[in-house]
């Protein structure tokens, strides 16, 4: 039988990078705001936004002087990404036992020792993207949703990073007032949660309405929504929502309420450190985004010489313990999801 070898960087990140063999979780919110990708190669990451105006230039007779207007006000944030290096071990005795796992107990002729190691290696280094990718899906989404992100765990002290929201872009409706109450105009409450973004410093057009489970039913049975459909009202067709069933998906679009605001149904969910199911997102919420979100996807340093110090996505590295004999695998990364114009987001609880 041949030797147990340990795989190089190079070979291991041909197996992380493989999509066909570790197609990635679901990514709606990375995909959706978080277009860019910037690596910082040292610990922290600095993020900064020069703050913009709507000053009208200043009157002046032709023979007076220019006045000036341009300020540079830059605004300076330096924040210490959280770390994550999952890791786990490929003990001896695991090898020379058939498995479950990998078709082997289904096998006509059972996998070697060296077959089973080689592909335990590659299920670890799936196991460990996913939840490397879930962990940036997460940051991404509470980015958006809230604004800022709690960074908290075990082994991490609690910390916030504000991304400095307006306060007004995190709305709770109150009893009377909510979507399906009696009198309430779902197109209206809308339509004042879109200005409001659209009016907003650094804010901007909305181009996506994305709804949890439980607006979704009431939006179903809104007269105001029907009518927004009906031909005689819409000839030109610019909404266009599938009022009927959800075919289950983690997010599903579902139609357009007007020429260029789309709206998806959202449920995805992640499981915390016990194993519980934790929603991405209230079922009671809705969330407005628009382009100008411009998101980046941000990676701080790998702490580990073999990585060089420098910033990567994820690092695999695998390593021999002697007593007892294992392999160990482990993938590190440094992120942070950043919204860059967080005002061009808005999250409403619309239902009770």
């Amino acid at each position: 039988m041949a030797d147990f070898s340990i795989y190089d960087t190079r070979a291991l990140y041909g197996v992380i990078r493989d999509d066909e063999v570790m197609r990635p979780p679901s990514n709606y919110w990375l995909g959706l705001c978080f277009p860019e990708e910037i690596s910082f190669e040292e610990e922290y990451i600095d993020f900064s936004k020069l703050t913009d105006s709507r000053k009208l230039a200043p009157l002046v007779v032709p023979t007076a002087q220019g006045r000036p207007i341009y300020t540079a006000a830059e605004r300076l944030s330096r924040v210490k990404p959280a770390y994550v290096k999952p890791k786990d071990p490929v003990s001896a005795n695991r090898m020379i036992r058939r498995t479950a796992g990998f078709g082997d107990l289904a096998a006509d002729v059972p996998m070697s020792p060296m077959e089973r190691y080689n592909a335990t290696i590659g299920d670890i280094l799936r196991q460990h993207r996913r939840s490397i990718e879930r962990r940036w899906e997460w940051m991404a989404a509470k980015a958006v949703i809230d604004g800022k992100v709690t960074l908290e765990d075990e082994a991490y002290p609690e910390t916030l990073v504000d991304f400095e929201r307006a306060a007004g872009h995190t709305i709770t409706l109150a009893s009377g007032s909510r979507w399906g109450d009696s009198g309430v105009s779902i197109i209206k409450s809308l339509q004042g949660m879109i200005n409001t973004v659209r009016r907003a410093k650094f804010g901007g057009p909305v181009t996506r309405l994305t709804v949890g489970t439980d607006v979704w039913e009431v939006m179903q049975q809104d007269e105001g929504i029907k009518a927004q459909l009906d031909k005689n009202y819409n000839f030109l067709k610019t909404s266009t929502l599938n009022l009927g069933l959800l075919e289950g998906g983690e997010a599903e679009r579902v139609g357009n309420l007007s020429q260029n605001l789309e709206v998806w149904v959202y449920s995805d969910y992640y499981e915390d450190s016990t194993g519980t199911q934790q929603p991405f997102m209230s079922s009671k919420d809705i969330v407005l985004t628009g382009t100008n979100v411009r998101g980046i996807r941000c990676f701080g340093a790998i702490q580990d010489i073999k990585a060089g110090l420098i910033a990567k996505p994820m690092f695999p590295k695998m390593w021999d313990e002697q007593d007892p004999s294992a392999t160990i695998v482990m993938t590190q990364s440094a992120p942070l999801m950043v919204p860059v114009n967080p005002n061009n987001t808005l999250k409403a609880t619309v239902v009770g």
